[in-house]
């Protein structure tokens, strides 16, 4: 990307591997943010984070950000820092809501079936209390079981997270937040809780967490039901774009 250097790459260890492969077959929940600080200690430079002050202790938000991943850098690793710091700010994990499956992966060139996919997920989100998402072709009651979950989480006061693109393209820049994901915010925001964006980029070839102003989910009086997914999804979008850097605006530099 023009203007937009990307730093060192960021490499799993072995170590690392055996230790998630071994905590996932076990079961056992555990904490991904006490694992993050074995995870932060393995980055080729220490993160940056900015405005931390603003996460709200009593932690009653939504995470909202970017799906930040590049060549040589995953987006698990700028979630697990995130979960690091809402964990030393608030004392609670965060439970990211996450794809239940990926549509096509392989490994050394073999292609892994989605069903054998799921079941790993199944395992690692139980082991991390991440909350599974049915895939745009699950069955609607599926998805729609997803979304009443995951607001039961919100209303019992755990911390959620969503990175509302989905997914990423051929450059970190922003992509339009997915169909429904705006829906979705909505259902949340209705349990009284607000978001709190954040804008992940690099800087100096380090990872940065940019964390802005928690802020309420509320659809302006009078407007239609089928314009308020598009409003919420930039609402939101626009918040999390006020935090990265221009380079990184994609489809969103042009919106107010």
């Amino acid at each position: 990307m023009i203007g937009y250097p990307y730093g060192p790459p960021y490499r799993i260890t072995l170590p690392l591997i055996l230790r998630g492969s071994v905590a996932i077959v076990w079961g056992r929940p555990r904490s991904l943010a006490r694992d993050a600080l074995t995870v932060l200690g393995q980055m080729p430079r220490p993160p940056f984070v900015r405005g931390a002050e603003r996460i709200p202790e009593d932690g009653q938000f939504v995470v909202v950000a970017n799906h930040y991943e590049r060549p040589g850098l995953w987006m698990a690793w700028p979630a697990i820092l995130i979960s690091h710091v809402v964990q030393t700010r608030t004392g609670l994990e965060t439970h990211w809501i996450a794809i239940q499956e990926w549509d096509d992966f392989s490994l050394w060139g073999i292609d892994i079936p989605r069903s054998l996919i799921r079941i790993v997920f199944e395992r690692a989100f139980a082991t991390y209390g991440i909350i599974a998402m049915p895939p745009s072709d699950a069955p609607a009651a599926a998805r729609a079981g997803a979304m009443r979950a995951s607001a039961g989480e919100a209303k019992r006061g755990s911390i959620l997270g969503l990175m509302p693109e989905g997914t990423v393209g051929s450059t970190p820049e922003l992509l339009h937040a997915r169909e429904g994901a705006g829906l979705f915010l909505l259902l949340l925001a209705a349990t009284g809780i607000r978001m709190l964006p954040v804008g992940l980029y690099e800087e100096g070839g380090r990872l940065v967490a940019s964390f802005g102003d928690p802020f309420p989910l509320r659809v302006p009086t009078g407007m239609p039901k089928e314009a308020r997914d598009g409003w919420a999804r930039n609402r939101v979008m626009n918040a999390i774009k006020d935090l990265l850097p221009a380079p990184l605006w994609g489809v969103y530099a042009d919106h107010g």
